[in-house]
């Protein structure tokens, strides 16, 4: 799939040890908490896991892939975006995207529990996110690798 290589072409090891703290182990050990709290609900033999370290936005990311079916989630384990329990960056499935626009999100110091939806979450593109408005078509499992590719793409070393 390409975005496993977008992926493993952008991890940079180097801001994830610049001061001597292997912050991609920490995200290991992150990602293994968050799949073994969550494995009694969902059967992971199905999906593509995998998490780094972002530089761009200093926070563990840990990303699950449907290899079957049309869904994929993009989480913050880190808590760094968000000032409450939410986690999720970037979901996508037939029905459309729903992605957090993190700037959006950091000008209101992660609490955005008064902020309107529409503010701050989008398709992706710019539009109204999956939430507020289902897309036109259902997407396919291509098409939210397409999604996670870009996200990756921007948000990934």
């Amino acid at each position: 799939m390409r975005w496993i290589v977008a992926i493993l072409i952008g991890c940079a090891v180097t801001g994830a040890q610049a001061d001597g703290v292997d912050r991609n182990s920490i995200c290991k050990d992150l990602s293994l908490d968050y799949v073994a709290k969550h494995e009694k609900n969902r059967d992971y033999r199905l999906f593509r896991v995998f998490e780094f370290y972002s530089e761009k936005i200093d926070a563990c990311i840990h990303v699950e892939a449907k290899l079957f079916g049309t869904s994929v989630e993009v989480r913050d384990l880190t808590g760094v975006v968000f000032a409450d329990h939410q986690n999720m960056l970037l979901h996508c499935d037939v029905s459309g995207v729903d992605e957090a626009n993190i700037e959006v999100v950091w000008s209101h110091r992660g609490d955005i529990s008064e902020v309107p939806y529409k503010d701050w979450l989008t398709d992706g593109k710019g539009g109204l996110p999956r939430t507020l408005k289902t897309s036109e078509f259902l997407l396919t499992r291509s098409d939210c690798e397409a999604v996670l590719e870009r996200w990756l793409v921007k948000w990934n070393g």
